[in-house]
C-alpha cells in the first residue's frame, strides 16, 4: 500500500511541474537559444602567414597579432600542442604543453631561442573562440651547413691492381648538399659514388669528396686509395759521371704497394758492401746508394732491385768515369764567310785526351759527314773549355756538328748536334790553311793575371809539310834566349816551342797575351807556306 502511494505522489509531481512549464520554453514561444555574435565583433588574426630562413644556434620570433578580446589561443606545431594561453579580462594565463626550455611567448606570438636543425616544420597559431577556428601558419626552415662522411667510415680503401673501386660519401645540411670528387686539385665527377674501374698504380692517391650546399663553407673528407701492385723502378739518372776518389750517388724511384723491398747490387748479382756505402730513402720514395770516396773498382754497372709479394722489378745504373757530353758555348751564327770557331766545355774528373769532331754541310744535302779528331791536354781540372776552327766552309751555308770528348776511361756520348751559319757576305777570313784547336782549363782562366801566360794552354796548328814546320820549330827555339824572357811553351805539330814573351809579359792583358800566341802561330804557319 506504502508503494503503491510513493508512486502515486511522483506521478502526480511529474504532471504538475509539466503544467507549470518547462526551462527550455520562454513566455513567447516554446524554444531557447543564445543569442550569437555578428561575425564582425568576432577576434580575428591579422597577421599573414610566412616563411622564416635561419640557420642552427640563431633565434626567431614568429607573429600572431590578434585585433581584438579573445578567450583562448593555441601554438602548435603539427599536431604537437606547444602552449595554451588563456585570456580573462586583459589577463593572461599561459599553460605549457611541452617542456622545451627554449619556447616562449612575446605578447601572442612564439619566440624559439637557439634554433636546432629539429625545429624545421610548419608552426600554427589559433584562436579558439571561433567555429571554425581561425588560425595562421608559418613555415621555418633551418639551414644547415654541410658535413660529409666517407661511406661505412672507411678513410683508407686498399685493393688489388686490377680490381673496381668502389668510393662513396654521404652529406648532410640543409637544403640537401650537392657532392664532387676530385684528386690533386682534378675535378672528377659529381655524385655521392666514384667507381674506379681495372684500378692501377696510377689510381694510388687521396681522393677528396667535398659537399656544398650554399649555406656557410663547403665541407670535405679524404679516401685513401691503395692498389697494391708489383714494384715499379724507375732510375734517377741511368748515368752518374764521377772520378776516383770523389763522391757519387747513385738512386733510383720504387714504387710499390705494399712497400717493396730494395737492394743495390754489382752487375752480375754481387751485393755492394755495406760497410762502406750509405743507404738513405726519403718520402718521396727515393732510395740512394753513396760512394764518399770512389775507388777504382766501384766503376761499373749497378742494379736497383725492389721486391714485395706481388712481383719485382728492377733498373740499371753505370757508374763512369767517362767525360760527360760536350756542351756547346759558341753563337750559331758565324762572323765570317769561310771560316767559323767553335767553342765547347765539358765535364771529365780526369784529363780529356781527344776530341772526336765531324761536321757536315747541311745546305748541301749530298755533302757527307767529316771526321777528325784534335788532342786533348793533361789539364787535370774537373772542367775543360775547348775551342776549334773550321775552314773552307762555304759562305752562307749551315753546317751541323758534333763533338765528343775521351778520356782515359772512355768516349763520351753525343747527346745533340749543334748547328752554326756562316757570314753570307763581309767579314774578314783567316788564310784557309790555318786550322787551329785551342783548349784552356776553367780553372786556369780564373786564376789571377800575373800567371804566366800560356800555361795550360795547348795550341796544334795543323800542317800539310810536317818536316818543315819542325824544321821551324827548332829555328825558332835556337833564337830564343831562356835567360832573359818568360817562357811560353806552344806546342806546334808536336814540337815545344820557347818564345820570347819578356816585353809584352807586364804590358799585356791576358787577352792580348791569348792574340799575340795566335798571330805567332799564324806567322810561323805562313812561314811553312812560304818555304
Amino acid at each position: 500500500m506504502l508503494l503503491m502511494l510513493l508512486l502515486f505522489w511522483f506521478y502526480g509531481v511529474r504532471i504538475s511541474y509539466g503544467q507549470a512549464g518547462s526551462p527550455w520554453n520562454t513566455e513567447d514561444n516554446d524554444y531557447y537559444y543564445d543569442q550569437l555574435e555578428p561575425e564582425d565583433l568576432l577576434p580575428n588574426i591579422v597577421t599573414q602567414s610566412q616563411d622564416f630562413s635561419v640557420q642552427p644556434g640563431e633565434d626567431v620570433t614568429l607573429p600572431c597579432v590578434v585585433d581584438r578580446g579573445w578567450h583562448s589561443l593555441v601554438w602548435r606545431r603539427g599536431g604537437n600542442i606547444l602552449w595554451v594561453l588563456q585570456n580573462s579580462d586583459g589577463h593572461f594565463l599561459l599553460q605549457s604543453v611541452t617542456r622545451d626550455d627554449r619556447l616562449g611567448r612575446s605578447n601572442t606570438s612564439l619566440t624559439i631561442k637557439d634554433i636546432q636543425a629539429t625545429d624545421e616544420g610548419t608552426y600554427t597559431c589559433e584562436l579558439s573562440d571561433t567555429v571554425p577556428p581561425r588560425n595562421v601558419k608559418h613555415v621555418l626552415k633551418v639551414r644547415v651547413p654541410p658535413e660529409v662522411f666517407p661511406a661505412n667510415g672507411r678513410k683508407i680503401m686498399t685493393i688489388k691492381m686490377g680490381s673496381t673501386a668502389n668510393l662513396g660519401c654521404y652529406a648532410t645540411g640543409n637544403p640537401e648538399p650537392n657532392i664532387t670528387w676530385s684528386i690533386g686539385g682534378r675535378q672528377l665527377k659529381v655524385g655521392d659514388n666514384l667507381t674506379i674501374v681495372n684500378a692501377g698504380p696510377d689510381d694510388n692517391g687521396k681522393y677528396r669528396c667535398t659537399a656544398r650546399n650554399g649555406v656557410g663553407l663547403p665541407a670535405s673528407t679524404t679516401i685513401t686509395l691503395e692498389v697494391m701492385h708489383p714494384p715499379v723502378v724507375r732510375a734517377q739518372k741511368t748515368e752518374v759521371y764521377t772520378g776516383v776518389g770523389h763522391e757519387a750517388t747513385i738512386a733510383c724511384f720504387v714504387y710499390a704497394e705494399p712497400r717493396a723491398q730494395v737492394k743495390f747490387y754489382r752487375k752480375g748479382g754481387t751485393p755492394v758492401d755495406p760497410m762502406r756505402l750509405l743507404r738513405t730513402v726519403n718520402n718521396l720514395k727515393r732510395y740512394s746508394l753513396q760512394f764518399t770516396r770512389v775507388h777504382l773498382e766501384d766503376l761499373g754497372d749497378y742494379t736497383c732491385n725492389a721486391t714485395n709479394f706481388m712481383g719485382n722489378d728492377s733498373a740499371s745504373v753505370k757508374l763512369s768515369a767517362r767525360p760527360k757530353p760536350v756542351r756547346y758555348v759558341s753563337p750559331s751564327q758565324g762572323e765570317m764567310e769561310n771560316n767559323y770557331t767553335l767553342v765547347w766545355d765539358v765535364e771529365s774528373y780526369v784529363p780529356v785526351l781527344a776530341y772526336d769532331i765531324a761536321y757536315r754541310n747541311d745546305t748541301d744535302g749530298e755533302d757527307e759527314w767529316i771526321t777528325f779528331t784534335v788532342p786533348g791536354t793533361t789539364a787535370s781540372s774537373k772542367y775543360h773549355s775547348m775551342s776549334h776552327t773550321f775552314t773552307d766552309l762555304e759562305p752562307g751555308s749551315t753546317y751541323h756538328v758534333r763533338v765528343a770528348a775521351r778520356n782515359e776511361y772512355g768516349r763520351g756520348d753525343v747527346n745533340e748536334s749543334f748547328s752554326f751559319t756562316t757570314l753570307d757576305s763581309g767579314g774578314t777570313d783567316y788564310p784557309s790553311y790555318i786550322q787551329t784547336s785551342v783548349e784552356v782549363s776553367v780553372d786556369a782562366i780564373s786564376q789571377s793575371e800575373d800567371i804566366v801566360p800560356g800555361a795550360g794552354v795547348n795550341i796544334v796548328s795543323s800542317q800539310e809539310n810536317p818536316e818543315k814546320s819542325a824544321a821551324a820549330s827548332e829555328a825558332l827555339v835556337n833564337q830564343t834566349k831562356p835567360d832573359d824572357i818568360a817562357k811560353t811553351e806552344v806546342s806546334v805539330a808536336g814540337q815545344a816551342v820557347t818564345h820570347d814573351d819578356s816585353s809584352a809579359a807586364n804590358a799585356l792583358n791576358p787577352k792580348e797575351r791569348k792574340i799575340q800566341m795566335m798571330a805567332l802561330v799564324t806567322a810561323i804557319s805562313l812561314s811553312f807556306f812560304f818555304c
